[in-house]
């Protein structure tokens, strides 16, 4: 059996260029994202067994072919011809359709795992090609820490930052489907924050708090604030409460607020009317 920690992401930027229209990836969005990883994580073991089987303690996770992880293990099983079965057990603390791609995260930890106990010894753009056929978001999670993600179109580039930011996590009682944020986007009202993602990086480069939060945004805020508008209420709540900056992460429900400190979160939580979690920058 072998066992890892499954660490997510939030989105700390995130603009929707385009939908593409041709090649392999049409229907996809080119997107502009600054993906940050925290030290929330799921737990995931897998083991050799007689039939492939899927375990998990979150009732709200498929255990079929309809999970990321079961997709993972198949796809890789094909393509180098493994006949081998295992068990994948999945210990949630990410919570589900919240906007932190935890689904994501596990493929990536799946694929790391099976990478080591099939001996296939994958490079690291090996296994990113392998993610790219199960999940745009998978490929991040070769690199994670901070980086700038395209997505579709297949730009992941690492950015260089000792930063060390904290956060408060805003959990509605609620999720919200990433197909229905997609498809209830205004098109006309979209793209055109894209300065600020790049004002954002040169902050995470220079190492620079205020401005990483200050040029925290989200296009998705547009379409799923109308639909939810609590979520846009606890954006507020958040900033209200002293929170530097705030943010839907992906298409949520998950809202988040970013501190300088432990203290300053902790302070911010006790504020907050939702259930929160604190969780800050990973280390390595």
């Amino acid at each position: 059996m072998i066992k890892k920690e499954s660490f997510t992401r939030i989105t700390l930027a995130l603009d929707i260029l385009r939908k593409i229209q041709e090649g392999t990836f049409k229907g996809y969005h080119e997107l502009a994202i600054i993906k940050h990883q925290i030290d929330l994580h799921d737990t995931i073991e897998i083991e050799s067994s007689s039939e492939m089987r899927l375990e998990c303690d979150n009732p709200a996770v498929p255990l079929d072919s309809g999970n990321v992880c079961w997709k993972a293990a198949d796809l890789i099983k094909k393509q180098f011809g493994i006949k081998d079965n295992v068990r994948i057990i999945i210990q949630k603390r990410i919570p589900v359709m919240g906007g932190l791609a935890g689904g994501s995260a596990n493929a990536a930890t799946v694929i790391q795992i099976l990478n080591e106990l099939w001996g296939l010894k994958l490079s690291r753009s090996e296994l990113i090609k392998i993610g790219r056929q199960v999940g745009m978001d998978v490929p991040y999670y070769f690199y994670g820490q901070t980086a700038f993600d395209s997505e579709a179109t297949g730009i992941l580039e690492p950015i260089k930052t000792d930063l060390q930011l904290f956060f408060i996590l805003a959990l509605p009682d609620f999720g919200v489907s990433t197909k229905i944020a997609y498809n209830t986007l205004n098109y006309s009202m979209i793209g055109f924050q894209r300065s600020k993602t790049d004002a954002m990086r040169k902050g995470f480069e220079e190492n620079n708090f205020e401005q990483v939060a200050g040029f925290m945004h989200n296009d998705f805020e547009i379409n799923v604030f109308q639909q939810f508008p609590r979520l846009s209420e606890i954006k507020e709540e958040l900033i209200r409460a002293g929170a530097a900056g705030a943010i839907l992460s992906g298409s949520g429900s998950t809202v988040i607020g970013i501190a300088k400190s432990q203290l300053e979160a902790e302070s911010i939580q006790k504020r907050i009317s939702t259930k929160c979690l604190i969780c800050k920058t990973i280390s390595f």
